[in-house]
């Protein structure tokens, strides 16, 4: 279990406000009227201590914690009511001004923590000299939360105004909660200090430079997103199995999630100007920005550090939403795209394969170094493409980072897209937003909302009605999902389908399938011999004619016939660690995984039993189990005080096969059990032929073997161990049968050894190798 907690600042965690689309109404009503405005009323903030802001942003970053931010938050509570300036002009509409400084800010923001205004009212934000303004923020701008946050100004004084005409006087509420001190540029406005683009490091790659090529609809995907008025994280539009732009953003939990109302996502902002691992200067490609407002969390969970959203509406121009893999197969390569420091858009790749790790308790794909390019703060939440293009993963956090034009060699961890799938409810997993159609689908091309479409295309969605082992069943009743993913009615399309890649056969469907639309097939029973073996399944000729898109055509699912198997059950009961808890089933020589599990959550308030039910072959079994703390399933030093338990248990005469036997089950980093199947012949009275009952492992050895008797015979039983010339090295004798024996072979050289099992006047000989 983890004995250390990674503490996240609560400051890198703030409450959520946004920075709020616009309506063009012109300038501030103040500036183009004759009448004499009332003096502004005037507050200064007061002074805060920059420098231990600063360490705490230096601390986070040598803790990999890659939450950006760039301002102090001020606490203040200013009203219509109790303070400001309200001037009524002629027509008896009024303006309301209040004036806002700290000094030596490099922006100012201000968020609303209740923002309700009439239509036709307005609200505005601009410097003293009346050479920037934001606005007009109207009664389109209200949320459900009631919340609103500004875009930034640049500079340390701003003024704010509301305009409220004379036929809805007193309707409008304004409640300003926090005043925001820019002390970092987040680079979004006109007028901002020349070293607006460079607050990454000089080792980031312009996503329009040479490494960028080919990735443009990933890059489209891709938004910066403003949390808390203070902090920035980084996120990706995500597709969906309807394939119909419901405007999902996948980002990271540690991001953030309340008062997501508030929150902006800015889409497209990409330097013109491509600096790539220079000290050149990116560019702001300016005003109008593409953002959008707000947004509804769907589900989250810390697990594999994932936050789903879904916008509060869809955004407009250029953007993608990128396809996923949720299988478990490790990339081969990684690509991220990412706003690191709150700067325009960057990419960074590795062309080598990555590995899986936990990094904070949550479930990852680790990319040791990047080849090019690096993340950092700033970079949390941004997707991590696979060598597919498919979004794999989001960043949680790492040691990456600049050192100069070059990275400095260290990882980064992205929270694994496989295991952010499954949760204990909608709240907690991935599928059911992503998977509405409940298609099953493991892997999901992207979707560009702005392309023009294929007409006819069809393709299988995914494979049903076929379970991953059969225990003493040969036969089985394929189900397919076919789905239209053309825009033109499907109403006929051939469905060949073989196992193994044998003689095909074909299904000729025929019905009304219409755009985006599925329809589960099932075809003709068949039947197989046992062992392992492929489905191949695939769709040709919709509506008569040549399919248009043939990437989606084809499916594959493997699964396992085993015939004179025997049923057990494993129960795996987790500490509050699940996080560090795998195991893996396999033969005897642990040469092929039979089946496997883990890592699993980590949870706190209830216990987590693992069922799993498995169909095994005559034969001999290696069960092992993992820890990567190294404690095994021990509490005794954790606050949760819950100790975990494992074990295998054959369903016949319900007798344990595998038991935890390590003290308060601390086995260390792992544990490891051999056992064979059938265990116990009940009534053998019949010894004849008593070599099939007689099972040595794993063999060949390095180390230990382990004999497994299967017999209950009334006489005793005893086991020799022999080398080629015939000299005896041990001997041991039992008259209880139900127990497993075991012959240590690490003081012997390698050679051949014979191992002779004698009961009564019969007689079985094995022979076993050591290496």
């Amino acid at each position: 279990m983890k004995k250390t907690w990674i503490l996240l600042l609560l400051l890198l965690i703030p409450i959520a406000f946004t920075y709020a689309q616009t309506t063009d109404l012109g300038a501030p009503k103040s500036w183009s009227t004759k009448q004499v405005i009332n003096p502004v009323d005037y507050h200064l903030m007061p002074t805060f201590n920059l420098n231990r802001i600063q360490q705490e942003d230096a601390t986070n970053l040598a803790n990999g914690i890659k939450t950006w931010r760039f301002g102090y938050e001020h606490r203040v509570n200013f009203t219509l009511q109790n303070s400001g300036t309200w001037t009524t002009l002629s027509n008896g509409d009024k303006i309301w001004q209040i004036a806002l400084e700290s000094k030596g800010a490099m922006t100012m923001n201000v968020v609303f923590e209740h923002f309700e205004i009439p239509k036709g009212a307005s609200l505005y934000l601009f410097n003293p000299k009346h050479t920037n303004y934001l606005g007009a923020y109207t009664n389109a701008n209200i949320t459900a939360d009631k919340m609103l946050g500004s875009n930034l100004v640049a500079g340390d004084y701003v003024i704010l105004e509301y305009y409220e005409p004379a036929n809805v006087a007193g309707q409008g509420i304004i409640e300003t909660g926090l005043v925001v001190h820019g002390y970092r540029n987040l680079n979004t406005h006109p007028n901002a200090p020349a070293k607006v683009l460079n607050a990454s490091g000089p080792c980031n790659i312009d996503v329009n430079c040479p490494l960028g090529l080919g990735w443009q609809d990933q890059i489209n995907s891709v938004a910066i997103t403003i949390v808390g008025g203070n902090s920035a994280c980084t996120g990706a539009l995500i597709n969906n199995t309807r394939n119909d732009g419901t405007p999902y953003f996948l980002t990271a939990n540690h991001c953030g999630t309340n008062n997501s109302g508030a929150w902006v996502f800015r889409f497209n902002w990409d330097s013109p100007v491509a600096i790539c691992a220079t000290n050149g200067n990116s560019v702001d490609p300016g005003a109008p920005y593409n953002d959008v407002n707000g947004a509804v969390l769907r589900a989250n969970n810390a697990g594999s550090d994932f936050a789903l959203f879904e916008l509060n509406s869809r955004p407009t121009g250029a953007v993608y939403y990128a396809g996923w893999d949720r299988t478990t197969r490790i990339p081969i390569a990684a690509t991220g795209i990412h706003h690191p420091a709150g700067d325009v858009k960057k990419i960074c790749q590795d062309t080598n394969i990555l590995s899986r790790s936990v990094s904070g308790g949550a479930q990852c794909w680790e990319v040791t170094d990047w080849d090019f390019g690096v993340t950092e703060g700033g970079s949390s939440g941004s997707p991590l493409f696979n060598q597919n293009k498919l979004i794999v993963g989001q960043l949680y956090g790492g040691q990456a980072a600049c050192n100069g034009t070059t990275d400095n060699g260290r990882d980064d961890n992205y929270g694994r897209m496989d295991v952010s799938w499954d949760g204990a409810d909608p709240s907690t997993r991935l599928k059911d937003w992503l998977d509405p159609a409940n298609t099953g689908d493991t892997v999901l091309q992207g979707f560009d909302p702005n392309g023009p479409g294929i007409a006819i295309d069809a393709g299988i969605s995914t494979i049903t009605g076929i379970e991953p082992t059969y225990c003493n069943i040969d036969s089985f009743t394929p189900e397919v999902v076919i789905r239209n993913y053309g825009n033109d009615t499907i109403t006929t399309v051939q469905v060949i389908y073989n196992v193994d890649g044998g003689n095909n056969s074909t299904y000729n469907w025929m019905g009304i399938l219409p755009p985006n639309n599925i329809e589960t097939v099932t075809l003709p029973t068949l039947t197989s011999t046992a062992g392992i073996h492929t489905f191949n399944v695939s769709t040709t000729l919709p509506n008569n004619a040549v399919d248009s898109n043939t990437i989606n055509d084809n499916r594959s699912y493997t699964f396992n016939i085993v015939l004179n198997g025997e049923l057990v059950n494993h129960q795996l009961i987790l500490d509050c660690y699940g996080s560090e808890t795998s195991w893996a089933l396999s033969d005897s020589a642990n040469t092929t995984t039979l089946y496997s599990g883990g890592p699993y959550s980590n949870n706190f308030q209830s216990i987590d039993t693992i069922q799993t039910s498995f169909c095994l072959a005559a034969g001999c079994y290696r069960y092992a189990i993992y820890d990567d703390f190294g404690d095994g399933l021990d509490a005794t030093s954790t606050f949760c005080r819950r100790f975990g338990d494992y074990e295998v248990r054959e369903l016949v005469n319900n007798y344990p096969l595998v038991e935890m036997t390590a003290a308060n089950g601390n086995f260390g980093d792992s544990a490891v059990h051999y056992f064979c199947v059938p265990y116990v012949i009940n009534s053998q009275t019949n010894l004849n032929n008593i070599s099939q009952y007689f099972k040595v492992y794993p063999n060949p050895t390095t180390s230990d073997l382990y004999i497994n008797l299967a017999i209950q015979p009334e006489v005793p039983a005893t086991l020799e161990l022999y080398s080629t010339t015939g000299q005896l090295l041990q001997q041991k004798t039992n008259a209880a049968r139900n127990d497993t024996f075991m012959i240590s072979m690490q003081s012997y050289p390698a050679g051949v050894y014979f191992v002779r099992l004698k009961i009564g006047n019969e007689v079985a000989t094995q022979k076993v190798i050591k290496y």
